[in-house]
C-alpha cells in the first residue's frame, strides 16, 4: 500500500507479465519497461503509455555482430550480407527476446531472408555457441557485448527505460483510476521538474523593491523562471533599512553564475536550496491523457 494513495494496492510482477496484465485489464496501472511494451502491444490499442519516461531502467535496444565481422558496419551491410547468404542456402539467424520488434526492423530495413531465434537468457553468447549468427538485444553500456567479442551495428533500434501503463478501456470505465493516475503523474512530473531546479534567496540593498527587482531583471537569464519574489526585510533592533529578500527558482547549471551576479548587485546572505517538488500550472501529461480518452 501507499500511505499517499489510499485504496492503492502495490503488487510485484515480472516485467513482461505486468504489461499483459495491463493490457488485458486485470490490473489499472502498471510501471515497466518501455521495450517490452513495444514488444507485447501488438494489436492492442487499449494499451496506453502514461508516462514514457520515468528516468530510470535506460537501455537501448540493438543489433550486434562478431568483430570479426570487419565489413559489416551498418544496417544495409546486414542487409546484403543476409541476401548472400539466402543466395548460397543459407538464412540469416538472430537471437533475440524482442521477435515482433526485430521482425518489424528486419522487414523495414531490407532484411528479408531471417530467422529468429528465441533467447531469453545470456543472448549475448548465442553466436559464440553457434547457435545464432547475430543478436538483437538490449544494452546499456556495450560491455558484456565487447565480453562476447560482440560489436554493435547501426544506432539504437528503440531506446527504452521505464514507463507507465495503463488500459484506455478501463480508465475511461473508473473514475478512481483516472484520480490515481492523476495524482502519480502530478508527482512523478514534479518530483522530476525538481531535480533540474533550486531555489535561491539573498539579501539585497536597495531603495524600493520596484529598484532591486530592475537591477536583477536587467540580466534576464539571472532572473529566475517568472522573475525573482521580492520582500522587505524586517530589521532587527538598530538594524538597517532597506534590505530586501530576493527569491528565485533557478536551472542548477546556473547556480554559481546567478550567485556571482546577485553579489554583484551587493547581494550577501545567499543561500541555496534543493527543490523537493516543482509543479507547474497543471499536468502536461495528465491533461494529454485526458484528451486522448475523451
Amino acid at each position: 500500500a501507499i500511505a499517499a494513495l489510499p485504496g492503492v494496492e502495490v503488487l510485484l510482477h515480472r516485467p513482461a507479465d505486468i504489461v499483459e496484465k495491463v493490457a488485458d485489464g486485470e490490473i489499472e496501472i502498471g510501471v515497466s519497461g518501455l521495450d517490452l511494451v513495444e514488444e507485447l502491444r501488438g494489436d492492442r490499442e487499449d494499451l496506453l503509455v502514461i508516462h514514457d519516461d520515468l528516468g530510470y531502467g535506460r537501455c537501448e535496444l540493438v543489433v550486434a555482430v562478431p568483430e570479426a565481422w570487419i565489413d559489416v558496419r551498418s544496417w544495409r551491410d546486414l542487409a546484403d550480407l543476409a541476401a548472400e547468404l539466402h543466395a548460397s542456402g543459407r538464412t540469416l539467424r538472430i537471437a533475440t527476446k524482442y521477435a515482433a520488434l526485430i521482425r518489424r526492423f528486419c522487414q523495414s530495413h531490407g532484411i528479408n531472408s531471417f530467422r529468429i531465434i528465441d533467447s531469453q537468457g545470456a543472448t549475448e553468447a548465442a553466436p559464440g555457441l553457434g547457435y545464432a549468427d547475430i543478436i538483437a538485444d538490449i544494452t546499456e553500456t556495450g560491455t558484456t557485448l565487447r565480453d562476447n567479442q560482440l560489436k554493435i551495428v547501426g544506432g539504437p533500434i528503440l531506446k527504452s527505460q521505464a514507463c507507465i501503463i495503463a488500459s484506455r478501456r478501463v480508465l475511461r470505465q473508473s473514475p478512481e483510476a483516472m484520480a490515481t493516475i492523476e495524482t502519480i503523474l502530478e508527482m512523478v512530473e514534479a518530483r522530476r521538474r525538481a531535480r533540474a531546479v533550486v531555489q535561491i534567496t539573498a539579501n539585497i540593498a536597495g531603495t524600493s523593491v520596484a529598484d532591486v527587482g530592475q537591477r536583477i531583471v536587467a540580466r534576464p537569464e539571472f532572473a529566475g523562471a517568472q522573475g525573482p519574489t521580492i520582500a522587505p526585510v524586517w530589521p532587527r533592533e538598530n538594524g538597517v533599512d532597506g534590505i530586501y529578500m530576493v527569491t528565485m527558482v533557478i536551472p542548477q547549471e546556473q547556480v554559481l553564475a546567478t550567485v556571482r551576479h546577485l553579489r554583484a548587485l551587493g547581494g550577501d546572505a545567499i543561500a541555496v536550496m534543493p527543490a523537493h517538488y516543482y509543479f507547474t500550472a497543471q499536468s502536461e501529461t495528465f491533461a494529454r491523457i485526458v484528451q486522448e480518452l475523451a
